[in-house]
């Protein structure tokens, strides 16, 4: 069964504390959050102007908290570019949290661009030796990793598959990002119908028409800038909405999109384009 999530980052753009995003999901009947996070302290999380949390938090307090809100937590957004080595460590302290709060999944992601001095094949092999490191970890926990289309690498239709195949790992599946893949200049429900045996989760987001000119330049945007249903990436969304449903697939596709009032349209899409309207 297809779920509704709510992407914390969404109420980033508005300065919003992780509690306000709780109380917000509540009020509007989304159980199910999807939670940015920081490996360290941010002086905006702690002075309650950003929706993510500390990967050193009280993990004990953080589920009491999502408890209260009757909340579960579908994803650990954990990116750190997977060429870097913090990408290491970064996935490991998610993992950690993760399991210590019920969340089945964290994600994670490469780089904007290519880094210099090295070739996208290199860019390939450390972030296959990165996750499999993180892997170990992921199975004492039984924790999934998600990679994320994010970047050159994730992007990339035949390195994304070839990373599944050659890590043949059950913990790792991808979070398919139907916003990047498209601005990346994929064919998203292509891109899905090859992936689908790894993906585990999505982020939806919508593409504004006015960035149709970048569409094949950049790998990715932060959120929709207008709310999903209202862009020129919507008819694939619903395309990839019947798919998903016509091979039964069961899990969360969690929304981004800049600020409240966009959220808030996109569920109410999010939710007719689910029901078959």
């Amino acid at each position: 069964m297809i779920r509704i999530g709510i992407a914390s980052d969404n109420f980033r753009h508005e300065d919003r504390s992780v509690s306000y995003v709780f109380k917000w999901c509540k009020q509007h009947g989304c159980n199910i959050v999807e939670i940015n996070t920081v490996n360290g302290e941010d002086f905006f999380e702690g002075l309650g102007f950003s929706p993510a949390v500390s990967l050193n938090c009280d993990a004990m307090a953080l589920r009491g908290e999502l408890k209260s809100y009757g909340l579960k937590v579908s994803q650990l957004d954990c990116h750190y570019a997977l060429h870097r080595w913090q990408s290491i460590p970064y996935m490991i302290y998610g993992i950690r949290l993760a399991a210590m709060i019920g969340c089945p999944y964290v994600a994670t992601t490469d780089g904007a661009e290519v880094p210099k001095g090295m070739t996208l094949n290199e860019v390939y092999r450390r972030a296959r030796y990165h996750l499999q490191e993180a892997l170990a970890v992921a199975h004492t926990h039984n924790v999934g990793i998600n990679v994320e289309p994010h970047g050159p690498l994730t992007t990339n239709r035949k390195l994304m598959a070839r990373l599944m195949k050659e890590v043949n790992d059950p913990l790792l599946g991808v979070n398919f990002d139907t916003g990047n893949t498209f601005i990346a200049g994929n064919d998203p429900v292509a891109m899905v119908k090859e992936l689908l045996p790894w993906i585990k989760h999505f982020h939806v987001k919508d593409v504004a028409p006015e960035l149709k000119a970048n569409i094949g330049k950049d790998t990715g945007i932060a959120a929709s800038e207008v709310y999903i249903g209202q862009g020129i990436n919507a008819d694939n969304i619903r395309k990839i909405v019947r798919i998903l449903k016509a091979r039964k697939w069961d899990g969360v596709m969690a929304l981004e999109t800049k600020g409240e009032k966009n959220t808030l349209k996109s569920v109410e899409w999010m939710r007719g384009v689910i029901a078959g309207k």
